[in-house]
């Protein structure tokens, strides 16, 4: 079994960087803009075997627009090819969301340090730069 953590620093260090745009521009998945109202913020869907991520409109442009495109990565590397099972399965589904979050909060974390040469001093400093929920800590 593999530690999210771990996945995330291989894929950063691939891609020497830890930007979301970038990595996903780099592993050629497209990245669509769509109005869906108030939610979701993002969705990963397969064309083919290829993932196309979808943002929400309404983030274009604020903090969440990185986290929420992280979460949707996590699920294109970790989950590659559970699309049916993922919804098949409200159990997993909950499980599969958790480490996609997980994904994102490190993914961000090693972002905050390119951006500002130093480690987040609070989860909330981290939430308050990337869009990370302020009302849940992610494990």
């Amino acid at each position: 079994m593999y530690r999210v953590s771990d996945v995330v620093k291989t894929v950063v260090k691939r891609y020497k960087t830890a930007n979301p745009f970038t990595i996903a521009d780099k592993l050629n998945i497209e990245v669509d803009w769509c109005h869906f109202g108030t939610m979701p913020l993002g969705k990963t869907v397969y064309d083919g075997h290829e993932p196309v991520i979808m943002l929400n409109q309404l983030i274009k442009h604020t903090p969440a627009q990185y986290f929420v495109l992280g979460h949707e990565l996590g699920h294109a590397i970790l989950q590659e090819g559970l699309v049916g099972y993922y919804t098949s399965s409200v159990r997993n589904h909950s499980q599969l969301e958790t480490e996609a979050d997980q994904f994102s909060v490190a993914l961000m974390a090693l972002l905050f340090v390119e951006d500002n040469d130093y480690m987040p001093n609070s989860y909330d400093e981290l939430a308050t730069q990337y869009g990370l929920p302020h009302n849940k800590i992610m494990n």
